[in-house]
């Protein structure tokens, strides 16, 4: 059985891991969007593939809301 404190540093834990995920969605919307900007279309597709790579591990992890 859990302790309350140890729920409580569960659901912070949590928290703060939900966070971190929102802001690296954010992080990969922009960097699609300023990539958008480059006249090499090599740079463009390159820069997709990473702001692709940057959350697509974690998004099968994240839990549905």
């Amino acid at each position: 059985m859990t302790s309350h404190d140890e729920m409580s540093t569960r659901q912070r834990t949590a928290a703060t891991m939900h966070g971190t995920a929102e802001q690296l969605d954010v992080a990969e919307a922009i960097l699609h969007r300023s990539v958008e900007e480059s006249p090499d279309p090599a740079t463009t597709t390159r820069l997709h593939s990473l702001g692709d790579q940057v959350t697509t591990p974690g998004k099968g992890h994240r839990p549905a809301r």
